[in-house]
């Protein structure tokens, strides 16, 4: 038998911080129309998508150019060309970054 759970009548005390208003969804969409937070700069996707493309296609393309054109069958010859040039399209995003950090910088200090 279940029992009956009866409702108190004291009201809240006012020590407790007062919860954030709940917004409805069109009033939080708009909301977020107007302030959508910090935006990425359109060069720093492209150099983001063109060291991605760089990654992804100049190792497999010298793979295959190697294994199949300058050293037919040796592909450990052609693996270690791609490891190389995997680890130099690597290198270059890290000075990319670190040359785009030390711009902002030096545009902070003038």
């Amino acid at each position: 038998m279940a029992t009956r759970r009866v409702k108190s009548t004291e009201k809240p005390s006012d020590d407790a911080a007062p919860a954030a208003p709940v917004l409805p969804k069109g009033m939080q969409a708009e909301k977020m129309r107007a302030n959508p937070g910090p935006a990425i700069p359109a060069e720093v996707l492209v150099k983001l998508f063109g060291f991605t493309a760089a990654m992804l296609i100049a190792p497999i393309g010298c793979y295959y150019l190697s294994t199949n054109v300058l050293f037919p069958g040796s592909t450990v010859t052609g693996a270690s060309i791609a490891a190389v040039v995997a680890n130099v399209v690597l290198i270059a995003f890290v000075v990319v970054a670190m040359r785009e950090d030390d711009g902002e910088e030096s545009k902070k200090n003038k």
